[in-house]
């Protein structure tokens, strides 16, 4: 087992994959993969009326499912006021416009948080609109960092 986990993670630094992180489980071996973006930190503001997209380039040949998840380090700063329901509208793809989940962005002070968002048949480019509800009486804002380990990823393959 140990070495054909060191040649699949050998096979996947020569295919050029150094931005996916492979996550090794007793089950299957699953991809992390970050934004697509010139940098980071990744400054997510969204208001009424600023709804950032969030990108992902996915690794060729991937096998899916590609997972939208949220995932930040216990403590981590989220600011959020108002009523801070953020919905995820699917940019391109089969079905361009249509919401593919909500989620209100939080951070537990003493352990790690992680909600999936949605669950997708893996495309070469995956991008979504970030927006807070307009359902809600009170729409607010919500702002986070997006830094290695924090933030939105794609979790690539069954099992992650």
């Amino acid at each position: 087992m140990y070495s054909s986990t060191l040649s699949l993670t050998a096979f996947l630094a020569a295919a050029g994959l150094s931005a996916a992180t492979p996550i090794v489980n007793s089950r299957a071996v699953c991809l992390e993969q970050a934004p697509a973006s010139i940098g980071f930190p990744i400054n997510f503001s969204i208001t009424p009326t600023n709804s950032p997209l969030v990108s992902f380039n996915v690794p060729p040949n991937s096998v899916g499912p590609c997972s939208l998840v949220a995932k930040f380090p216990a403590g981590y700063p989220i600011t959020s006021s108002g009523s801070n329901l953020v919905n995820v509208i699917a940019v391109g793809g089969p079905a361009p416009g249509a919401l593919v989940g909500s989620v209100r962005f939080a951070s537990s002070p003493d352990q790690r948080t992680f909600t999936t968002i949605n669950s997708f048949a893996c495309r070469p480019y995956m991008e979504f609109r970030l927006e807070i509800s307009r359902d809600q009486a009170n729409p607010g804002s919500v702002a986070f960092q997006e830094v290695q380990g924090a933030g939105l990823f794609l979790d690539i393959g069954d099992n992650c």
